[in-house]
This record gives C-alpha cells, sequence and structure tokens, in this order.
C-alpha cells in the first residue's frame, strides 16, 4: 500500500518539477532548454588615473627574409597602423658582431651603424619617416649593458670594460652566462658620454621618438638617469621603456616598464587556476607601484617567449590567444603585440635565426585582431575602473570623464560559450559597439562564445 502511494506521488511530482526547472532555466527560439545568466558581481573600484596607454608593435627584422628588411616593414607600416599601433618598436637595427658570435640581434658591433642585411641608413630613415608620417612614434631598441667582442671599444677603450683578475674582459654573468658579449663598465664616465652620445645620434639624425632599452636594468641607475636627463634636453617628449620589472626604473626616468608577471596571472585565469575576481585582485596591487604619468607594458609574448611556445599553445587556441590580449590591453596600462601573433602563428620563433613570415596567412583573424584593437585605441580610461565577474565572464568599465564617454569591455575567460548578465547598473544604457558599430541598448544578459569578447562605448 506505501509503495503504490508512493510511486502516485512521483507521478505527480516529478513532471512539477521538470516544469518548474523549465521555467527558471528559459528556451531559446528552438525550444531547448537554456541555463539562466550568470549574475554579475563587482569585485574591484579603483579611483581615476591619469597613465597614459601606448599600444606597442614589436618588430623583429629577422621575420622578413635574409635582406631588405626595411623596405618590407615600411611596406607593411599600414598593416600595422591598423592594428591600433600608435609606437612602431624596433629591435636592434646595428651590425652584429662576429667574434663568438650565436646570432642574436643584441651582440652589437656598431651603436651607429645599420645592419647591411636589413638595408641602408636611407632606407632607414625612410621607414622612420614613413611611419611618423602615418601617425606612430618610432623606438629604437638599445643594449647598454654590453657589446660584441668586435666592437671597436674592446681595443680602443679596453678601460670602459669590466675585467677578471688576470687583466681579461669577461662577459656579463649576473643572470647568466652571455659569453657572446662583453660587460661594460659603469664606473668609468668616459664610457657614459660614449654611450649617450650615441644614444643621442639616433635623436638627431632620424628624429626617433625613444628607446626600449635592453636588460635596463643590468645598468647602474646614476647613469640611466644622467643619460636620460641629457636625451630630453634634445627631444623632452622623448618615450623611453625599460625591459626591466623594478619599479625603481620610474625613478631614473623611464615611461615604462615590463609586467612580465600579468601574462603569467592571465595564463592561470584561463587555465581555471585562478577565477576573474583573485586576477583582478592582483591586478590592483600589481598597479598601485606605478606613478601617474606612467604605466606598466603588458604582452602575450615577445621575442624571449616566442622561443618557448607560441600564444596559441599558452592561451589554448588562436581565440583564446587573442582574448586574452585583448583583457590585458584594456586594462589600465600599455601593450604590445609582438609581429607574428596577429596571423595566429602556431609556431616557436627564435630570434636568433632569419625567416620568413606569411602575414596573409590568416587574414580573417588578422582582421579581428585589427577590430579588437582599433576598438581599444578608442576607448578612454581616463575615469573610475569598475570590474564585475559573472562567472567566467569578466567585466571591465571605465566610467566617463573630463567630458570623454565611458566604455565597456566583456571578455569570456573560458573556452565554453556562457550566458552572462550585464552589471546592472549598466544594461539599458545607449551604447555604441567599437569600433564600427551603430547606436544601441546594452542588453540585460549576454551569450559570449568560447573565448568571445566586445567592447562598446557608453554614449
Amino acid at each position: 500500500m506505501f509503495l503504490k502511494t508512493d510511486i502516485s506521488i512521483k507521478k505527480l511530482v516529478v513532471p512539477a518539477l521538470l516544469l518548474i526547472l523549465t521555467a527558471c532555466r528559459g528556451t531559446d527560439p528552438s525550444g531547448a532548454v537554456t541555463a539562466p545568466a550568470t549574475p554579475a558581481t563587482e569585485i574591484i573600484s579603483l579611483e581615476p588615473s591619469s597613465r597614459t596607454h601606448w599600444q606597442i608593435y614589436q618588430v623583429n627584422p629577422k621575420l622578413y627574409g635574409s635582406s631588405g628588411a626595411f623596405g618590407k616593414i615600411r611596406a607593411r607600416l599600414d598593416d600595422i597602423r591598423a592594428l591600433g599601433t600608435d609606437i612602431l618598436y624596433l629591435m636592434p637595427v646595428y651590425p652584429e658582431g662576429r667574434t663568438k658570435a650565436i646570432g642574436s640581434p643584441y651582440c652589437i658591433r656598431d651603436f651607429r651603424a645599420v645592419n647591411p642585411a636589413y638595408g641602408t641608413l636611407d632606407e632607414l630613415k625612410s621607414l622612420v619617416d614613413e611611419a611618423h608620417a602615418k601617425g606612430m612614434k618610432v623606438l629604437f631598441d638599445w643594449v647598454a649593458n654590453h657589446t660584441a667582442w668586435d666592437h671597436p671599444w674592446i681595443t680602443e677603450h679596453s678601460d670602459w670594460y669590466e675585467k677578471n683578475a688576470q687583466g681579461e674582459i669577461v662577459w656579463p654573468t649576473r643572470d647568466g652566462a652571455w659569453t657572446d658579449v662583453a660587460q661594460l663598465n659603469y664606473a668609468n664616465k668616459e664610457l657614459w658620454t660614449a654611450m649617450t652620445d650615441a644614444l643621442s645620434y639616433w635623436v638627431r639624425e632620424l628624429g626617433i621618438d625613444g628607446y626600449r632599452c635592453d636588460y635596463a636594468h643590468g645598468v647602474r641607475d646614476d647613469y640611466w638617469k644622467d643619460a636620460i636627463a641629457r636625451l630630453r634636453t634634445i627631444r623632452p617628449d622623448l618615450v623611453m621603456l625599460a625591459e626591466s620589472d623594478y619599479t625603481r626604473m620610474f625613478n631614473d626616468g623611464f615611461d615604462i616598464i615590463f609586467d612580465r608577471a600579468m601574462k603569467s596571472h592571465v595564463r592561470n585565469l584561463w587555465d581555471g587556476k585562478t577565477s576573474p575576481a583573485e586576477f583582478m585582485a592582483w591586478y590592483k596591487g600589481d598597479l598601485a607601484g606605478t606613478p601617474a604619468g606612467k604605466t606598466r607594458l603588458f604582452f602575450i609574448t615577445n621575442h624571449d617567449d616566442a622561443t618557448e611556445a607560441s600564444p596559441v599553445s599558452q592561451f589554448r587556441s588562436k581565440e583564446g590567444a587573442l582574448a586574452a590580449y585583448v583583457l590585458m590591453a584594456a586594462l589600465n596600462g600599455s601593450a604590445m603585440v609582438y609581429g607574428s601573433q596577429e596571423t595566429a602563428y602556431a609556431r616557436t620563433i627564435n630570434f636568433f635565426t632569419t625567416q620568413t613570415i606569411d602575414w596573409k596567412s590568416d587574414t580573417d583573424y588578422t582582421a579581428r585582431y585589427g577590430k579588437a584593437l582599433q576598438a581599444l585605441s578608442r576607448i578612454s580610461r581616463a575615469g573610475r575602473m569598475t570590474a564585475y565577474a559573472a562567472g567566467k565572464v569578466l567585466y571591465i568599465h571605465y566610467a566617463a570623464a573630463g567630458g570623454g564617454k565611458g566604455c565597456l569591455i566583456a571578455v569570456n575567460t573560458a573556452g565554453t560559450a556562457a550566458s552572462a548578465a550585464l552589471p546592472k547598473a549598466l544594461s539599458g544604457q545607449s551604447a555604441r559597439e567599437l569600433p564600427e558599430g551603430t547606436s544601441e541598448t546594452l542588453p540585460e544578459d549576454l551569450s559570449m562564445a568560447a573565448y568571445g569578447w566586445r567592447i562598446w562605448e557608453i554614449l
């Protein structure tokens, strides 16, 4: 008797529960049951900032074949500018050493000449001038820590180098044994003058806009303070980028420093090791050490990282790599594309060797890269920044400030599609999707593709 009653109750209750669940979950137009949108929760809010955002494009001339790189790079300037590029950063353009050399462009034989494999001085000048004409600044790469073993200073000024107990010039060993180069000694003030004169040469002769300084923390801080001050008597608006994560480089006069930790934390987010809330909490602390008017540089790869793995493999897919870059570039800092990542290049790149990249290998993907970076180039980060999380979907909102417009960036940090509610404070507002969308009303819920992203200007 009890068993029959139990079965009867189940026949009534189970269908009722299914109806309730279906009503709660909703249906899509085809009638399939869909999950409710995950609500958005505020995770951090940051005060307005006066930081300058730079979108940088790193050029490795060795990716343009065995000859004529300067001309080939010049021919691609429209494509590079289409990626929202503010600064064209050229890896070393100088002659490479031959003695003890291993093919590194950072083994420099002459600081005031050009590598003949890349082209002539006139061709380099034309490249710089054309970049300027298209609205981009130009940074050269600079190596102040060491020279090639066949640099003239080796014989003419051997006292400008560090030596061992036997009086022999040594190679750098502080962060590894770099046997292909000779370590300079900044205890000698004559070296200061010669190095700063070489830096000044390119600013005066080609009108470049600044330098990315290799291994900047390997050189004395007092030298950088002196050199940068002297360079700014020639060009006050010089942009100086330090390949260093040490915040003391800001005090030396650098405008931008590297932030290698950002890539590691984004990878942890992509791998599910941290949540959006944990990632943004880390970012808040990371940003705190950056003075107003200065920025950190975010990237998903550069010439060093590309020797280990491609962004496609490190961020799970080419769409994952693009979404990771969009998230980094949306934050209040500067961001850098390493020329090749916009093609979804899936193999490692050894920057000691010459090869030719097919820049048209995935035009659809490159176009999407351009769409994202053009959109990000138009947003203002001057207002208060508030971050929200809806499951794995991360929202970055910048309030309007100084007469400008606010903006909203949404990034799905997961490799599965998601339905996410917009922050209640923003849904229903008038907006325009960037870069070329029309006016619309922000919806209550978003359907986000795996590693999807969207960018709006709030009207």
